[in-house]
């Protein structure tokens, strides 16, 4: 059993449409890893897709972020940068939206 997400940072992400290169199918709810990037760096990530949304491709979601390295991903992500969302390619794109844990 994983241990439950502890957010450092809430952000909104928007996934690309399958048109334009996204997904094909929806991020199922659960336990998602993946990576974020800002400019050439990029961080592994975990976050929490509650049970009554999938997140489809071209839609929205504001999530809670948890780093694998908070310490050096941190200063990457204060209020209002963007950054995209990587799954083999770009996925989605988004902000943050608050930082709930300072580096």
């Amino acid at each position: 059993m994983s241990t439950p997400v502890k957010p450092e940072i809430v952000v909104e992400i928007t996934l690309l449409t399958t048109e334009v290169g996204g997904r094909k199918n929806s991020i199922p709810e659960g336990e998602y890893r993946g990576v974020l990037g800002v400019g050439t760096e990029n961080f592994s990530v975990r976050f929490f897709i509650p049970i009554e949304c999938n997140l489809t491709p071209g839609a929205t979601q504001q999530i809670g972020v948890q780093f694998l390295f908070p310490e050096i991903a941190l200063p990457h992500f204060p209020v209002g940068a963007t950054f995209t969302v990587w799954e083999g390619r770009i996925i989605g794109n988004g902000r943050v939206l608050e930082v709930l844990k300072q580096a």
